[in-house]
């Protein structure tokens, strides 16, 4: 199998659509021969930051010295920033060689009649393995052979019935839930919580982030039931330092407390937004935790330097230029709330114009609600896939909302109306979908 090959035969997975239960995950990581025993996991679940958190403690573990094993979804502009080991991208070639194993043990399967097959286990016609089972299957071949001592996974939509959640892991992570994919989810924060809080497991620390009172109600209570020693960082006392004109640094700079008593003063991180503390606190908390499971090396200046030098593009990324460009996947009205309040605390003055597209089962309403207030223009554009939201709705949406709308189908040719409405010292934000992050990605290398 070529890697051209290889991305076809995932993308020809995507028509099988989601399907709660982990059976069909753990029978086909059974026929692999279970690689995700070859190490040790962690698992982060969350609506927003949880891409953040896993960015932050792998750069945290390469610091001490560890070679951790990195999944997370979706990718921006090519397959392989899904997976890597080390902060190395898996190969093309990679890709291919284990793309044919998992699709040979899928056919096997099929072949002896098994519940990975073609029968599922509930009786129905078709259990054939949905894209995100089958790449988190590669993924976890990939860490098995390169012998990564530990796998950071970022847990996909839920969490109960991820396929991330067919492993074991170590620790756990809880990042800051908000009203998203509630077609699948549940259409309250209190249901959310409850898929997301099905990666605990009994006698394993989990860190918790940020949450709604509704959310942490539910955490705390799932975190009972299976006997899941839990660590919030709303236990934490955590400080923001500003600059010396009274204003908050860009990227933030805070301290610590843990609830041990231990302080870290001064902590940078690499990543933007205010939002980003609570982030990096949760991986701090990790991080103490993995020194306890005997991961050596952890420190006060391996996490220090971890938060530093971590990389997480596509998330309040400013490319400069004139005008600025920022790149968010801020892609629900949380994510949105952030956005906003970085640019009311950090872009304030500037001339900004929006570049916008959205998935048709986002809140896009609520989206544009938040943003369309703080920018001068909103360019609607579209993302090539086939759950991108039409632009003829999200034109009408923003016209409700901004006086200055304009449409451009194609998002280089957005980013280039942008450009020229925001002006040499403007801003042009994107954002809206991480697909779209990944387009204009595209663009500024084309």
């Amino acid at each position: 199998m070529t890697y051209p090959e290889a991305l076809a035969w995932l993308a020809s997975l995507e028509p099988h659509v989601i399907r709660p239960g982990l059976d069909r995950a753990r029978a086909l990581l059974a026929r692999l021969g279970d690689p995700q025993a070859g190490f040790h996991s962690v698992l982060i679940a969350g609506t927003n930051g949880k891409g953040s958190v896993t960015a932050d403690l792998a750069s945290i573990l390469r610091e001490a010295g560890h070679r951790p094993g990195v999944y997370t979804s979706p990718h921006l502009v090519r397959f392989e920033e899904r997976i890597a080991v080390a902060g190395e991208p898996i190969t093309g070639d990679e890709v291919a060689a284990l793309a044919g194993e998992v699709r040979d043990t899928i056919a096997a399967g099929r072949a002896a009649g098994g519940p990975a097959a073609g029968t599922a286990a509930n009786g129905a016609a078709d259990d054939t393995p949905t894209y995100f089972e089958a790449t988190t299957a590669l993924a976890f071949l990939h860490f098995r052979r390169r012998g990564v001592p530990i796998a950071l996974l970022e847990v996909g939509m839920g969490g109960r019935f991820d396929a991330t959640n067919a492993v074991e892991p170590i620790l756990c992570a809880i990042t800051p839930i908000a009203l998203d994919h509630q077609d699948w989810l549940g259409q309250t924060l209190a249901a959310i919580a409850y898929q997301k809080a099905g990666i605990l497991r009994p006698r394993v620390p989990a860190v918790v982030g940020h949450q709604e009172t509704e959310a942490i109600e539910v955490i705390r209570a799932e975190a009972a039931r299976v006997g899941a020693p839990i660590e919030l960082t709303a236990d934490c006392r955590i400080q923001e330092t500003l600059r010396a004109d009274g204003r908050p640094a860009d990227p933030p700079i805070f301290s610590l407390v843990a609830p041990d008593g231990a302080r870290h003063a001064d902590l940078a991180p690499a990543l933007r937004g205010a939002h980003q503390i609570d982030n990096a606190a949760v991986a701090v908390l990790l991080a103490k935790r993995l020194v306890a499971t005997g991961f050596a090396g952890i420190d006060d200046g391996s996490i220090r330097r971890g938060l530093a030098r971590a990389v997480w593009p596509g998330r309040l990324e400013l490319v400069p230029g004139q005008p600025t460009l920022l790149l968010d996947g801020a892609h629900n009205p949380a994510g949105c709330r952030s956005l906003a309040d970085y640019l009311r605390r950090h872009q304030a003055g500037r001339r900004k114009v929006l570049v916008f597209a959205v998935m048709h089962d986002k809140r896009s309403d609520q989206m544009l609600d938040v943003l369309c207030p703080l920018v001068d223009a909103v360019l609607i554009t579209s993302v090539p896939v086939a759950r991108g939201e039409s632009p003829e709705t999200l034109a009408r949406l923003a016209a409700a909302r901004h006086p200055r709308v304009q449409r451009a189908d194609v998002t280089a040719e957005a980013i280039a109306a942008a450009r020229q409405e925001a002006g040499p010292d403007g801003l042009v934000v994107v954002a809206g979908s991480l697909y779209l992050v990944g387009e204009a990605q595209k663009a500024l290398v084309s």
